[in-house]
């Protein structure tokens, strides 16, 4: 082993790199139902996800959600959150959320509850997969286009696409909270090597 030391020594921080990055990889691949949403930018290889972290999300929304929507007093909101808390619990879908915010609040267009139903899915989500990849010890994440594809995304969901990997903590050009309301986009996990 001794003749390994040297050898090693040179190779310790790739090394740690690839078993991290191979770790996570195969966390992510064994756990729960896993998702194939898309490629990735830079290296052009498949993003497979542990679908998102639904405890997560249903935790955040249910906490959290519904702070963007405007119009409506602390506790309006207070009842949209729970009702997108219980739709993500039920995995409802954004229509099925949609419906369900109609039930709710009988008065709401049919166009505004769907618009409050994708954005606040999506949020919970993308808050959810963030701490869950900060919790796996991901090192980096990219912005990933939502159904417009390159072309059909606002220029602030283009500027975060471009700007390629980044670090875990940072943020991206336009942040998750200044991102409009109907977003498609999503993050995936990325192992920065070091």
């Amino acid at each position: 082993m001794d003749e390994l030391d040297p050898i090693l020594a040179i190779f310790r921080s790739q090394l740690e790199a690839t078993i991290v990055n191979h770790a996570a990889t195969v966390y992510l691949k064994g756990s729960a139902k896993m998702v194939q949403f898309g490629r990735t930018l830079v290296t052009d290889k498949p993003i497979f996800f542990e679908g998102p972290p639904m405890q997560d999300a249903i935790n955040y929304a249910t906490k959290r959600g519904a702070q963007m929507v405007t119009r409506m007093d602390q506790e309006t909101k207070e009842r949209l959150a729970k009702v997108v808390g219980d739709a993500i619990k039920d995995k409802r879908g954004v229509d099925g959320l949609a419906r369900d915010i109609r039930k709710e609040f009988i008065d709401m267009q049919k166009e505004r509850a769907q618009l409050i139903a994708k954005s606040e899915t999506r949020d919970a989500l993308f808050h959810a997969s963030q701490d869950r990849m900060e919790d796996l010890g991901v090192t980096g994440k990219e912005w990933i286009l939502g159904s417009g594809g390159r072309e059909g995304n606002c220029p602030d969901c283009q500027a975060n696409a471009a700007a390629g990997v980044i670090t875990i903590d940072a943020e991206f050009p336009t942040p998750q909270y200044e991102i409009h309301p109907g977003c498609t986009c999503g993050i995936a996990p990325v192992m920065i090597r070091r």
